[in-house]
């Protein structure tokens, strides 16, 4: 579909049609987001739990690096990694529940 941009203001606007509105249930709030290929707009979702999540670990990310980093020379930390039965992939998350 071709659509014009109109003028509002000191702007520019895209009229979209009442079908596609209902159709991918646009409500007063959209998403508008950069792509490789250009523009998204898609419907307004609230930000689920895990986004929330990861918001809240990357205002945090510097004392997480630094408490990972005082775990990692923790004598304990060293000798459950010696040990060849001990995956990485079993590192203990608990360092996420002080933040």
């Amino acid at each position: 579909m071709v659509k014009k941009l109109t003028k509002v203001g000191n702007s520019q606007a895209v009229i979209i049609p009442a079908q596609m509105i209902a159709r991918f249930k646009l409500g007063k709030k959209i998403m508008i987001e950069e792509t490789e290929d250009g523009i998204l707009i898609r419907a307004f979702q609230k930000e689920t739990s895990f986004q929330k999540g990861m918001r809240y670990l990357r205002a945090n990310k510097d004392a997480i690096y630094k408490r990972m980093k005082e775990q990692a020379n923790d004598p304990m930390t060293i000798a459950y990694y010696a040990n060849p039965k001990n995956i990485v992939g079993d590192g203990d998350l608990e360092i996420l529940d002080d933040y």
